[in-house]
């Protein structure tokens, strides 16, 4: 370090004479670069201790910012051993500064200090690695140790981010840093395996424990072969569970080529379908890419194929499409090496014949011929597949032939390797017959296999059950609702179970605008209403194997009136039969229903309109709602209200009547006007007080309704009431994207800028006078990625929320406690409706009043480097703000995405103002000196045109 001088013993003594004052402190350690002081100041226990959180009055965290960590973190690459030594020391620290700093550091030396830091890894890793450490230095961290040659301690760290473990959600692993951050961070690490079946073995794992804490695979059941089709078509959105997905194709891909039989041990060792998927897969993949092989490589590579191939496990259904791909690859090398396929397609599926012919046996008359007619329609159809999947081109000579001709008879599968669609991701029971099978038979013969099929399982296997069954039963009557048409004798004849499956049916077709036999569902409903709770049927099967009694099918029964006493636009239903559903419902007055809703645990989970939809008593209060919808005139209409009324009176604790209120709130108001309003106070509140039931109408209202005008007039009483409790507020339905006072906050606002308010308006003004800052930010925020996905926005809507934000942003400057109104202004930004002219010099503001706001700003990073083509100063002095940010210096230079610093100061370089130009210079250097070495010559490359806007990452 020929540039720094070791400071005298009286220059540190006069400094620390200087620094006793906390700006005093951060003004010395931002000025001071040279290294050579941490020593000496270390000594003179400078760096011993950082200061505690703080519990505020209000239960919240105060963290305190520690300025000495920045001066170690800029200087730890040029002293490493000296920072680490410290950094050891405060192994006990409770500072969140310092916690961060650990990661930070740990990135940036060389990877033998890094090591070192350990203990205080282990140690954070209990507390989840800190509030404030940034998930991209986590992973830096780990990164660095492992390229670093540091194995041991850089798998350890890596296993500790990215090993999933267990939560509170059976179905959902929890994730030591956020999902996004996982995705992101999972190929960085990966790549830092030379040796790929080293990073097999140690991703692998990771894959493995996700499944397991998913609820996917246990000692008895595995059911990840739903996680994977094909590499090529994976399934669903983007998720922490493909990327582990994706790591280990890519490390097997990578493992197989450089040495298969070693890949494939390694792959062998976990014993999920999914890994079986995903070697095939990988085999594929090595066979199929553009590489120059020698013989033997290509030899060991193809005995691995041609083992696979031939291996049982792998020829399971489930693994169908992948063992098609390989041996259409493998095909390409050595087609003598699928000739196996012969006797495996002669063998037929992994399945007895026996155990087959009885899960299609219907009824003990079923003759021997009969049932092996089915047996060989199965066996067909299972052929077809299989070929489909290998293909013509691969097949053996002695197998062409086949598929020939059962494309004949079936019609060519026209994307044998396109996986098949999954309804759900839980497989459930199963029925001892298809939808299809159902489909061939007339409605005697369906009824009289319902009525005779039994479950002679244990329970305990995945055998058939009449469960299974009514769910495959329930998906065929759902498109054809007139399979049963003809047998009125339903009730007497079938088990709640098959029952419950066929009223649940016909509402899915009722929903699809699919008419049901009206006469038939008259009589089941009514049949089911008055038949006792008990069942005369013994239950077989398992637990939830069989209905015990009719409990279920009576809310089904329930649940099918309320959907057919809907208004409809246009409905055949003849207005006789809608007249005796209408009567059905409103005589439905089941006590015992009422009963089992008020006796549900407090601890249920459901908000109250997920309740409302998932147990009999509010279901028939919905319907009977749906019938007073039809307005007064109609024939029921004072039945239906009558016993709306009388079912609205009962105490109900849980809140789901309420949300049924809330979620036809609008409705009321234009149908039955005369009826809703003179009950308005007694149902949402007023300006003098709201209770628990009438929060959760307000709730559940704002959150099914889009603003109206008329409906904010209806509500502004109960929203200015629920704006000042001191309470938070219940809310109607959890799955609304926004915090109910946020909600309100939201139609306020909306309110604004369709011109039908101003703030001056009674439920704006309490609004933005009570609500907490945070609040109001996140209500002008969601307002703003509103318009990021609009395809167009009026000008007046976007220059009244332009003026809007100018008043808050007046406020904040007025009253600086409440900056944490202006941190969701980059929704703004990224929404691209407004002008750069309009929101660069905001922008700049918003980080001189809420530092936090730059927090988010990765977020907009490609569109402050695109500013700066219109306003080169106003862009990099927004990118100077962000990068030196007092309350968050340590993010420095990952707050803005690749490419894009570099990009701003280069066009502040070449603005051709002189001044700007030096400035610009100064703090490229500045940057660099602070462990950001490569800038410069980034920012050449800019100005070189190697760089461009398209190059800048979003």
């Amino acid at each position: 370090m020929p540039n720094f001088k070791p400071p005298t013993d009286t220059q540190v003594k006069e400094a620390l004479r200087r620094i006793l004052t906390p700006q005093l402190r951060q003004a010395f350690f931002d000025g001071l670069k040279n290294p050579l002081w941490v020593e000496p100041l270390a000594k003179a226990g400078m760096f011993d201790n950082p200061p505690e959180p703080e519990m505020t009055d209000d239960g919240l965290i105060r963290d305190f910012y520690w300025p000495e960590i920045d001066y170690l973190k800029r200087v730890a690459p040029k002293t490493p051993k000296t920072v680490v030594d410290i950094l050891v020391k405060l192994n006990g620290s409770n500072n969140a500064w310092v916690h961060r700093a650990v990661f930070s550091i740990g990135a940036s030396i060389p990877s033998d200090e890094a090591a070192r830091l350990k203990p205080l890894i282990k140690n954070l890793n209990e507390n989840g690695f800190g509030r404030r450490s940034d998930p991209r230095e986590i992973v830096a961290l780990a990164v660095n140790l492992l390229r670093g040659g540091q194995q041991k301690v850089g798998k350890w760290t890596a296993n500790l981010i990215f090993r999933p473990s267990a939560s509170e959600n059976p179905h959902k692993p929890n994730l030591t840093i956020k999902e996004h951050w996982y995705q992101e961070g999972l190929p960085r690490v990966v790549d830092t395996f030379d040796d790929a079946n080293d990073g097999l073995k140690a991703v692998l794992p990771w894959l493995e424990e996700y499944e397991r804490h998913s609820g996917r695979v246990t000692d008895t059941y595995d059911w990840t072969f739903m996680s994977f089709d094909s590499i090529r078509h994976p399934i669903g959105r983007r998720s922490a569970e493909q990327s582990l997905i994706d790591a280990v194709f890519d490390l097997a891909t990578k493992s197989m080529i450089s040495d298969p039989r070693v890949a494939k041990a390694t792959l062998s060792k976990s014993r999920m379908v999914l890994t079986r998927k995903i070697t095939l897969s990988a085999v594929s993949e090595a066979l199929g890419g553009n590489r120059d092989r020698t013989p033997t490589e290509n030899h060991n590579l193809l005995a691995i194929a041609a083992e696979l191939l031939a291996d049982s496990e792998f020829r399971e259904d489930s693994c169908r499409i992948q063992f098609g791909e390989l041996a259409r690859q493998v095909a390409k090398y050595s087609p003598a090496a699928l000739e196996p396929l012969i006797s495996f397609i002669a063998t037929g599926p992994q399945m007895e014949i026996d155990q087959l012919r009885e899960r299609l046996r219907r009824d003990e008359e079923d003759t021997p011929d009969e049932l092996q007619e089915r047996v060989a329609a199965v066996l067909d159809t299972w052929k077809h597949q299989w070929l489909s999947a290998v293909g013509s081109d691969a097949l053996p000579t002695a197998l062409k032939p086949i598929l020939l001709e059962l494309d004949a008879r079936f019609g060519a599968i026209e994307s044998p390797l396109l996986p098949e669609v999954l309804h759900s991701s839980w497989s459930g029971p199963n029925s001892p017959m298809s939808t299809d099978e159902m489909s061939v038979m007339s409605s005697a013969e369906l009824a009289a296999h319902l009525e005779s099929w039994h479950d002679v399982g244990d329970g305990w296997d995945p055998g058939p059950s009449h469960e299974g069954q009514a769910r495959e039963l329930s998906a065929f009557i759902a498109t054809s609702p007139k399979a049963l048409e003809g047998i009125d004798d339903l009730v007497d004849r079938l088990r709640p179970t098959y029952l419950r499956a066929i009223l649940e049916g016909w509402e899915a077709s009722v929903k699809a605008d699919i008419d049901i036999d009206w006469h038939q569902s008259i009589n089941l409903v009514k049949g089911i209403l008055m038949h006792s709770d008990a069942s005369s049927f013994p239950v077989e099967g398992g637990r939830w194997d069989d209905d015990v009694d009719y409990r279920g099918a009576k809310k089904a029964a329930v649940g099918l009136l309320e959907e057919l006493v809907k208004e409809r636009k246009a409905s055949s239903m003849p207005a006789e039969e809608r007249r005796r559903f209408a009567d059905l419902l409103i005589n439905a007055n089941d006590q015992s229903a009422w009963t089992e809703y008020d006796s549900i645990s407090p601890e249920h989970g459901m908000d109250p309109l997920t309740l409302s939809i998932n147990w009999q008593w509010p279901i028939r209060v919905r319907g009977l709602l749906n019938l007073m919808l039809h307005g007064p005139n109609a024939s029921w209409y004072e039945a239906a209200r009558e016993a709306f009324e009388r079912e609205i009176t009962r105490p109900d604790s849980k809140g789901a009547s309420r949300a049924v209120i809330g979620e036809r709130l609008g409705h009321l108001l234009s149908v039955v006007p005369d009826w809703i309003k003179p009950r308005l106070g007694a149902l949402i509140g007023s300006t003098d007080g709201i209770t628990r039931n009438q929060q959760i109408v307000l709730t559940t209202a704002m959150a099914v309704h889009y603003y109206s005008s008329a409906l904010y007039d209806s509500l502004a009483p109960s929203m200015i009431a629920a704006i000042r409790s001191t309470q938070p507020l219940v809310t109607g339905w959890q799955n609304s994207h926004s915090d109910p006072l946020q909600r309100i906050g939201e139609w306020v606002i909306d309110a604004i800028i369709f011109g039908h308010k101003t703030l001056s308006d009674s439920v704006a003004a309490e609004f933005f006078a009570t609500a907490e800052p945070k609040i109001r930010g996140a209500a002008v925020g969601h307002i703003a990625w509103t318009f990021e996905n609009a395809e167009s926005v009026d000008d007046v809507i976007r220059d009244r929320l332009a003026d809007l934000w100018d008043t808050r942003m007046k406020h904040v400057r007025e009253h600086p406690e409440d900056h944490q109104e202006l941190l969701e202004f980059y929704w703004f930004v990224s929404s691209d409706k407004f002008d750069v002219s309009w929101w660069l010099p905001r922008l700049k503001e918003g980080l001189d009043l809420a530092p936090e706001l730059a927090h988010e700003s990765h977020m907009i990073s490609k569109q402050i480097a695109s500013s700066a083509d219109v306003d080169p100063s106003g862009a990099f002095q927004v990118v100077r703000r962000l990068l030196t940010n007092r309350e968050d210096a340590s993010t420095r230079f990952w707050v803005l995405s690749e490419n894009a610093v570099p990009m701003v100061i280069a066009r502040a370089v070449a603005s051709g103002h002189e001044h700007l130009k030096q400035e610009a210079i100064l703090f490229m250097n500045e940057l660099g000196e602070q462990g950001n070495p490569a800038l410069e010559k980034e920012v050449q490359a800019v100005l070189n045109g190697e760089i461009t806007q398209d190059d800048v990452k979003d």
